[in-house]
């Protein structure tokens, strides 16, 4: 299976020894590993660390939500823009949207694999 790396906000990270406890924690949630990589960001308010990700999530498992996608115009603008949306959260898009604040922001969608 074909992996990627991408830096994920963890909040501030002091040491090696808090980045040990958090990191993988936070690697996990995007159902990635952590690399053991990591360095602040912004100074006592921001820490990064290097997640490696899969292409493509798999498994027997399955959650459904919804996750913010700013403004949506149309049913054909949902349907184009979705997928990448999605494909940002490491999850599929079940086709499904809607308006949350009118010409302010819309939610979308999507299914994680596990």
């Amino acid at each position: 299976m074909s992996t990627y790396k991408v830096n994920i906000p963890a909040g501030p990270i002091w040491n090696q020894k808090d980045a040990e406890e958090k990191a993988p924690k936070v690697a996990a949630a995007h159902q990635g590993k952590w690399t053991g990589q990591w360095n602040t960001v912004v100074e006592s308010q921001m820490s990064v660390i290097e997640v490696e990700l899969n292409v493509a999530n798999t498994g027997a498992n399955e959650f459904k939500t919804n996750v913010l996608a700013g403004p949506i115009w149309s049913n054909d603008e949902a349907q184009e823009i979705g997928k990448t949306i999605a494909a940002s959260y490491g999850a599929e898009f079940t086709g499904e949207w809607h308006t949350v604040t009118e010409g302010v922001m819309s939610v979308i969608e999507i299914i994680y694999k596990y």
